[in-house]
């Protein structure tokens, strides 16, 4: 017995220190474990979170691709359909006239990114919470076959013609029921984000009343691409952006007209890495399994969790009694020095005021609920 208790505390000794060690160099660690990795291929998650290979090499059918509309799909759901949804087509007008969308309503469209589909379920999660506090006209927006590509490139330039394909339906929403623009509030993850963006710099019916961005996909963008094919702060009258893997999965730059940090904006988000924060009275054999796991797993989960964590957060938001409390400041450090203590503050996800402009930043819990409570003075934050 006493030698399963020394050897259980030098296995948790070992982990914390191997955990420490992933947590402050795992970013070079990939760039020395694989050749050409960040370069020419890249490890991204797929819909399920799991690890894929994206292959980041340029070849001539990312640029000759056929790009077929049909295979963009947008499936309505409402209160009175939270489950089974409604499939709606452009130019199907008397598809649209006996389905349940509703213009008085607000319409919340929904995309996913690379490998993933609007069946995911971080994306389902969004739609859930949305249905279950209001009565909304939720659209997801699936362009799953034209996202599938282990070559990543093509799914990237594709987010430009699914923004397009995609605009030409809300342009046919607004013709048909008189569905006011400023009312629509398009949320996009990764690769999502910037068909978000594209949607809304292709739109002839009016500005979009909002855009989010949940970690907008970095990877191709910051080098292949121009502002206009990318998200950027003129494709709706406010748009928002959570960066949570920045800098390697996602963005790092303000995209928006306001831009969230949680806990710097950066991988590694609490929670994400490596262990879990209370060990307890945990058997040998579960630390051995857990220390496993680690050394198979020793760099890709941080960055496939962090990526994760702008639509969890937002996921959050929609219903907390919290709220993501988040001050105006320049950097990161300057926040955790209590610099900006004093500055303006806002809530960070669907409750966000909508006049706010810049850069905020903010701290998380490392498992749900992840907002921490902040304490309110004089009804203001």
């Amino acid at each position: 017995m006493i030698i399963i208790h020394l050897l259980t505390y030098f296995v948790v000794v070992f982990i914390v220190l191997f955990n420490c060690t992933i947590c402050q160099s795992w970013d070079s660690g990939l760039h020395r474990k694989y050749d050409g990795y960040g370069e020419d291929w890249i490890f991204m998650p797929d819909g399920d979170d799991q690890p894929q290979v994206a292959v980041l090499k340029y070849t001539e059918s990312d640029e000759r691709g056929i790009f077929d509309e049909s295979q963009v799909s947008y499936i309505l759901y409402t209160r009175s359909s939270p489950q089974n949804g409604t499939h709606l087509y452009t130019n199907d007008t008397n598809g649209l006239q006996n389905s349940n969308f509703n213009p008085s309503r607000q319409t919340k469209l929904i995309t996913h990114g690379w490998k993933s589909s609007a069946m995911s379920a971080g994306l389902l999660n969004i739609k859930e919470e949305y249905l279950k506090h209001n009565d909304y006209n939720v659209i997801m927006v699936d362009w799953q076959p034209l996202a599938a590509s282990t070559f990543y490139l093509g799914p990237m330039r594709n987010t430009e013609r699914v923004g397009r394909t995609t605009a030409e339906f809300i342009n046919f929403l607004v013709a048909e029921t008189g569905l006011k623009t400023k009312n629509i509030h398009f949320l996009g993850h990764s690769l999502g984000a910037h068909v978000a963006g594209n949607t809304g710099s292709s739109i002839s019916s009016g500005l979009l009343g909002r855009i989010t961005g949940l970690d907008p996909a970095l990877p191709g963008f910051h080098l292949l691409t121009s502002d206009k094919t990318r998200l950027d702060p003129t494709d709706a009258i406010f748009v928002d952006i959570i960066h949570s893997c920045g800098g390697i999965l996602g963005y790092l730059q303000p995209l928006g007209s306001a831009d969230f940090y949680p806990n710097a904006g950066t991988a590694i988000q609490p929670g994400c890495c490596c262990i879990p924060e209370v060990i307890g009275n945990m058997l040998f054999i579960y630390l051995v399994c857990v220390y496993v796991y680690m050394f198979i797993y020793a760099f890709f989960p941080v960055e496939a969790c962090s990526h994760g964590r702008a639509s969890i957060y937002f996921t959050e938001s929609i219903g907390s009694q919290t709220g993501f409390v988040a001050s105006k400041c320049d950097t990161w450090d300057q926040f955790l020095q209590g610099s900006c203590n004093d500055s303006e503050a806002t809530l960070m996800g669907e409750y966000v005021d909508r006049t706010a402009k810049g850069t905020y930043f903010l701290r998380t819990r490392s498992n749900p609920p992840y907002a921490i409570q902040t304490e309110i003075v004089d009804n203001a934050i």
